[in-house]
């Protein structure tokens, strides 16, 4: 059983640590999207059997990399994310953390973490500027809804009631209120607040996947 974890905007792959301890015995294989130093090295292939698991920004990145093979995972994870951000929320807001990031990357990173309902995840001199903007162009820009449409391999969904990023009213629209595995709270951090809750849904649905 192998597995493929890309992590969201304004984190590392270190997000994964506390929920990748409750997977002993699985192969792993970790994406950084370069938005912070600090964390563990990514990889850029696995293989195409894997169970890709993608967090907010991460599982939009899974479903652009989807778009020449739909049937390039065996099962595919959203952890409080979506396969278009702006179609969701106005660009106005993404556009703001823009230009909020430019003037104070450091503030606009601290305030972006206390609206996931987490601490602060790294030191301002962590911070990769250039691809956070890069990032956060993604989520104006990118529309992964054909792609996820034409997936060949089932879906997880889980979110979190009290998500303010990624609102439950966003995350039903998307994946179907009746099909997401929900927890009451855990903000926009489910994999840092309740990873061993996360890794059971992830480890119960690797399970049931066809061999």
């Amino acid at each position: 059983m192998h597995f493929v974890f890309v992590h969201g905007w304004g984190f590392h792959a270190g997000m994964w640590r506390a929920l990748l301890d409750q997977l002993p015995g699985a192969e792993l294989s970790l994406v950084d999207l370069g938005f912070i130093d600090g964390g563990p090295a990514g990889v850029s292939d696995w293989p195409k059997d894997a169970i890709a698991i993608g967090h907010s920004l991460g599982l939009l990145w899974l479903l652009r990399q989807a778009e020449d093979n739909p049937r390039s995972f065996k099962g595919l994870v959203s952890i409080q994310g979506f396969d278009c951000f702006s179609c969701h929320k106005p660009r106005a807001e993404v556009a703001g953390m823009r230009r909020d990031l430019k003037r104070n990357a450091g503030a606009t990173l601290r305030a972006f973490w206390r609206a996931c309902r987490g601490t602060s995840f790294a030191p301002k001199g962590a911070l990769k500027v250039e691809r956070l903007d890069a990032g956060l162009s993604w989520l104006m820009d990118w529309d992964a809804r054909a792609v996820r449409s034409e997936l060949g391999c089932p879906v997880l969904a889980l979110a979190a009631r009290d998500d303010a990023i990624v609102p439950a009213a966003m995350s039903a629209s998307i994946w179907g209120d009746d099909k997401i595995q929900w927890a009451q709270d855990g903000g926009h951090v489910l994999p840092l607040r309740h990873p061993e809750w996360c890794a059971r849904h992830v480890l119960d649905f690797a399970h049931a996947l066809p061999s």
